[in-house]
């Protein structure tokens, strides 16, 4: 997901403020809609292996009609499911598959979700199909993509320009789901029928498309991936398409496929070669990009972005910063591995999307040859953390709380961005460079057998103690004081000092005396050394000026 759109070193900032105005704007007393969660027992009785989307939306009347069709497995015998959908929308059929017929199912719909009940218990390991009908006026995003729903625009021509986010509020806001991170289908397809002269575009590859007698047509798309529930999604212009392909380093031509609209289209290919490069960034330090088998996708949208797995949302306007790369394309992209190919099983690992892509933003300097712009970077993404709740809470969490917390949903803590990015620069410090970016791609390939896949094999479903395992295992220490200070709670260390005789005096101040024996390096007499910390405390004589620690700032530590 996206974090600021200007200077992208301080994007905390507008977090704070887009947070803030965003939930302010919905109903009064209205709480976000709910994605994530603890999970209940009628949803996580089964698994979904597949969703069929049907949508015909109507740009004039702003509405849209449906017709879901999933497919699942029984894990737990039940005799009832849940599934969510949002409230604006009127169910009209629930039916089911029995021996190749479709037959009514009785169903309750309470508030935002739809109770579906079986004439007889389903066993563990039985598979089965539910068909929903439904029709309404979706919610209108109103403060996209940070608050979710659909966009009624305009292209600068005046055609109708139709958008869709989901992230923070869930897939629910477009069509029936089990709306929690942990169920990736396998596959799923959308069939969008919209007005001409206007081009659907969904996720995965294009299979067909239909002209209808009523002036519509039926753009029919498939995913054969694993893809988060957000990502199952649509936009709608007069689009043109620009194709174009690149060799990943596996060999494979990886296709490039933008859906610009005809006003941007002399600034696509400009944007597919910048693509290209931040392509082979990716595959350098995180493996392979993963979506080989079926696209690497861009689509121009009203809002700023959204990382939707090879739908790539792009609406930052072709504008490329100082350093002369476009900071919103790098971002979203990079989010293909960090959230489509690894993805956080609860919204309370949101970090390995977030903190793990940001990291790679500001790795991005590094790799231009500007290794002292990272270091500045990481600097003053130290210094605007809030350290108000932790980066990745044991319990399970909702969408919004990750990102917002008090009980009026208006108090923004973007510190799974800047403070997830400063943990992983630390870390770096600590195990140094060869173990780190080891972990890394460990952590998006956990074996090199994997890297080849691209049947849906390559993707999982992850937690941060994933990556505390692969850290351990690359560099052969034990890292769980790292882990637990700085993602588990959220307040930051403090380095006391003191000079005795010469002689400078390290001690670690933590929240419970909490383990750490973080090194530090000190500038003593014109030379930089690492003063190990055992047990919290070290000690180093120095003759001449007075020492420096941690000079560079390799280390996230208290301002005090």
């Amino acid at each position: 997901m996206i974090y600021r759109k200007s200077n992208f070193l301080s994007f905390i900032v507008l977090l704070v403020f887009l947070a803030a105005g965003s939930y302010a704007q919905r109903e009064l007393g209205a709480r976000p809609t709910e994605t994530g969660g603890p999970l209940m027992f009628e949803q996580a009785a089964f698994d979904v292996i597949s969703y069929d989307v049907g949508l015909k939306v109507d740009p004039k009347a702003k509405t849209i009609s449906g017709t879901t069709v999933m497919t699942a497995n029984i894990v737990i015998p039940t005799n009832v499911i849940v599934l969510d959908l949002d409230t604006p929308y009127t169910v009209e059929r629930v039916y089911g598959d029995n021996d190749g017929q479709q037959t009514a199912l009785r169903y309750e719909r309470k508030e935002g979700k739809i109770w579906i009940y079986f004439p007889q218990t389903k066993q563990a390991g039985e598979s089965f199909e539910t068909i929903i009908s439904y029709s309404g006026s979706p919610r209108v995003a109103p403060r996209p993509p940070w608050v979710g729903g659909i966009m009624w625009e305009k292209t600068p021509s005046g055609a109708d320009w139709i958008s869709v986010a989901l992230q923070n509020d869930g897939a629910d806001l477009l069509f029936p789901v089990k709306d929690h991170p942990s169920d990736k289908p396998s596959s799923a397809t959308m069939r969008l029928t919209v007005p001409d002269p206007l081009v659907a575009v969904g996720p995965g590859k294009l299979e067909e498309t239909i002209k209808n007698a009523d002036g519509t047509s039926t753009y029919i798309w498939r995913m054969t991936n694993p893809i988060p529930n957000y990502s199952i999604l649509f936009d709608a212009a007069p689009y043109r398409v620009i194709k174009d392909s690149v060799k990943s380093i596996t060999g494979e031509t990886i296709p490039i496929e933008f859906y610009i609209l005809p006003e941007s289209y002399e600034n696509g290919a400009k944007l597919i070669e910048e693509t290209k490069k931040y392509n082979a960034f990716f595959e350098k330090y995180n493996g392979p990009f993963p979506f080989r088998s079926q696209k690497l996708g861009i689509v121009e949208t009203p809002h700023l972005g959204m990382e939707h797995s090879t739908h790539i949302a792009y609406g930052n306007q072709f504008r490329y910063n100082e350093d002369g790369f476009d900071w919103l394309m790098l971002h979203e992209f990079g989010h293909e591995w960090w959230a489509n190919l690894v993805t956080a099983s609860d919204w309370r690992d949101f970090w390995i999307h977030e903190g793990f892509q940001s990291y790679m933003d500001t790795l991005y300097l590094e790799h231009l040859g500007k290794k002292d712009k990272y270091m500045e970077a990481m600097r003053r993404r130290a210094a605007g953390t809030r350290n108000k709740q932790p980066v990745a809470p044991r319990e399970q969490k909702f969408s919004y709380e990750v990102y917002l917390t008090g009980p009026d949903f208006v108090s923004s803590d973007g510190d799974i961005y800047g403070k997830g990015a400063v943990i992983l620069h630390t870390l770096r410090y600590l195990i140094g460079d060869d173990a780190f970016f080891r972990s890394l791609r460990r952590m998006a390939y956990p074996t090199k057998e994997m890297e080849a896949f691209t049947d849906g094999r390559q993707t999982r479903l992850v937690n941060t103690d994933d990556f505390l395992n692969i850290a351990e295992t690359e560099s052969g220490m034990k890292l769980d004081w790292f882990f637990e200070l700085y993602l588990r709670q959220p307040v930051l260390p403090t380095l006391k000092t003191s000079v005795v005789d010469k002689t400078l005096l390290l001690e670690w101040e933590t929240p419970g005396n909490m383990p750490f024996p973080m090194p530090v390096d000190v500038l003593v007499d014109g030379k930089t050394q690492r003063v190990e910390m055992k047990n919290g405390k070290g000690s180093i004589s120095f003759t001449n000026a007075s020492p420096e620690t941690d000079p560079e700032g390799w280390i996230l530590k208290s301002k005090n």
